[in-house]
Formats: structure tokens, C-alpha cells, sequence
């Protein structure tokens, strides 16, 4: 019996040492940039503007519903750039809480279009944020964030007259996210950390479109980021 509430006792002590991870007993200020990849999921124009550029057309399509070959585009990618904090939360240790902005630039271009033709999508998300450290001695941590989101479409063309036009398009809704990354400390204050992590964000929007309305997008992006957190 004896052995048996020393065991238990040890086990009880070493649940409460978990998750004491120091980088999350202190206010974080989050600041992170990186590399980002959107992926087009659902949404009329959404998808139809995507299968455009998949096979090389232009935007613009003519009185006698023809385009002009523009050559297929590269991938879309791009950059995001993050400005959040956390701070600790008492009563659970190794879980923090705070709120995150980010936004993100991406573009292509086609083989043959050069910059009269182009496709840029950019999006932005604002919300509540959570960071959970759950080793005490390892600096891997969970992340995620739910809030508004919103994106920004541009498609650059060639009307039939060779003049440049742009089609602009807004929505806005709710976004979301998920992710895990590992806190480097090579700075004599441990407070400071280089992060490293991988994001993966979905959105859904309202996007008001010529000739369809109402047109619900729903969209992700996968984001690999570095930071720093002081």
C-alpha cells in the first residue's frame, strides 16, 4: 500500500510539473513572416477563374466568346505576415491566449502573358488566438486561431482593344486555423525565441460577383513561418 501512494504520489507530482514550459509562464509578442500556398476549394467564380489560368486563357473573353492563350500559370504563392500576442492562462499551464492578424500577398503569371496578365489573391484574418505548450523541457508547441477573414482578388487582362482592365473582387467571412512549431532560444534572455512553425488556415466568404451574385468562396492556405517572440 505504501509503495502503491508513493507511486501514486510521484505520478500526481509529475502531471503537475507537465505543460511548465517557461516560454508560456510570460506576455508573448508574436511578429512572423513566411511563405505561403492558397488552395481554391469551392465558390463559382472562385473555381471558373482557376480553371482559367490551369489552361493557359485569359480573363477576358471576347464579343465572340473567344481568349486569348496566355500560357499556363505558375503555382500561386506568396507571403504572409503575422502580428499577434498571447498571454499566459493560470489555471492551465502551458495553454496561452491572445488574438493574431494576418495577411497574406500571393500572385502568378502566365508563360506568355507577361505583366499585362495576372491573377493576385490576398487575404487577411483577425481573431482570437490560442498557444499551447505541452512539454516542459521541449519547446513544441500547438497553435490556433478562429475569427473574421476576408479576401482581395485582382485579375489583370487585355481587353479587346489591347488596353489593360482589372477585375476586382472582395468578401468577407469567417477564418480559421490550426498549426504546430518548435521555439528556438539562442538568445542569452530565454525569454526571446525564434519560431518555427507550419500554419494551415480555411477560410469561407461572401463574394459579390457580376453575373452571379452572391458567391460563397471557400478556400485554405498553407503557411510556413518564421518568427520572433520577446
Amino acid at each position: 500500500m505504501k509503495t502503491l501512494i508513493t507511486t501514486i504520489f510521484i505520478s500526481v507530482n509529475g502531471l503537475c510539473a507537465f505543460a511548465q514550459n517557461s516560454l508560456s509562464q510570460q506576455t508573448q509578442v508574436e511578429v512572423a513572416t513566411g511563405l505561403v500556398l492558397p488552395n481554391f476549394g469551392k465558390g463559382n467564380e472562385l473555381l471558373r477563374s482557376s480553371d482559367l489560368r490551369t489552361n493557359g486563357q485569359s480573363y477576358f473573353q471576347n464579343s465572340a466568346g473567344n481568349r486569348a492563350n496566355v500560357g499556363k500559370y505558375g503555382t500561386q504563392q506568396g507571403f504572409n505576415i503575422s502580428l499577434g500576442f498571447y498571454k499566459p492562462v493560470r489555471a492551465v499551464k502551458g495553454l496561452m491566449l491572445g488574438g493574431m492578424i494576418r495577411s497574406a500577398q500571393t500572385g502568378s503569371e502566365p508563360d506568355n502573358g507577361g505583366y499585362a496578365e495576372g491573377y493576385f489573391f490576398n487575404f487577411l484574418s483577425a481573431g482570437l488566438a490560442a498557444k499551447y505548450y505541452p512539454f516542459t523541457s521541449n519547446n513544441l508547441y500547438l497553435k490556433g486561431e478562429a475569427g473574421m477573414g476576408a479576401v482581395f482578388t485582382k485579375n489583370r487582362y487585355l481587353n479587346e482593344a489591347g488596353q489593360q482592365n482589372f477585375f476586382h473582387q472582395f468578401g468577407i467571412g469567417t477564418s480559421g486555423s490550426f498549426g504546430a512549431g518548435y521555439s528556438l532560444t539562442p538568445f542569452k534572455n530565454k525569454d526571446k525565441a525564434i519560431d518555427l512553425s507550419v500554419l494551415y488556415q480555411a477560410y469561407s466568404t461572401r463574394v459579390e460577383v457580376n453575373g452571379i451574385g452572391d458567391d460563397q468562396w471557400r478556400f485554405g492556405a498553407l503557411n510556413f513561418l518564421v518568427g520572433l517572440t520577446f
